[in-house]
This record gives structure tokens, sequence and C-alpha cells, in this order.
């Protein structure tokens, strides 16, 4: 989806930019910014995906990097330990 197209589907569910930046505790120019393409947040592309219930790679189908899940912290420890190991040796 394009931004106006996203912006407007937000529009018309009672949704706006400012909203969903309280929600997230976010400034809304890094939603507008996400929207645009100009900055990359995948909580903030989930987030926008969600008010507008459909998948992330609906929303965002040109943003590679919003198509994996993220990882958990837990999971995210673990490979880091991982690349600490590969490294130290």
């Amino acid at each position: 989806m394009d931004s106006a197209k996203i912006k407007k589907e937000l529009r018309h569910r009672g949704f706006d930019y400012s909203m969903l930046a309280e929600a997230l505790n976010k400034s809304p120019s890094l939603i507008s910014k996400v929207v645009a393409r100009k900055a990359k947040s995948q909580p903030v592309a989930l987030a926008i995906a969600k008010a507008l219930e459909l998948e992330i790679e609906e929303v965002f189908p040109d943003v590679e990097a919003y198509h994996h899940k993220p990882l958990t912290p837990a999971e995210r420890e673990q490979k880091q330990q991982e690349l600490k190991a590969l490294l130290s040796k």
C-alpha cells in the first residue's frame, strides 16, 4: 500500500498518526516516516498493519525487512551469544 492509501484506510477506521503514536509511545513524525518509507520500525509497521486488520506483507509489500518474525528477547540473547562465540575464535 502506498502512504496515501494507508492514511486513508486509517482515517476510514477512525484512526490517525497521532493516535497510533500515543498508543505506541512514539512520535507522530516516526509514524509518518514509517508510512512514507523514510524510516524503518518493525513495531510501528506491525501496529499499522494491526490497526488496518491486515498482514504486514499486505501493507508494506516492498519492505522485505518487515516480512520476518522479530526475535523474542530470549532468541536475540541466544543469537548474540552464538555471535560472540564465533567472533572469539
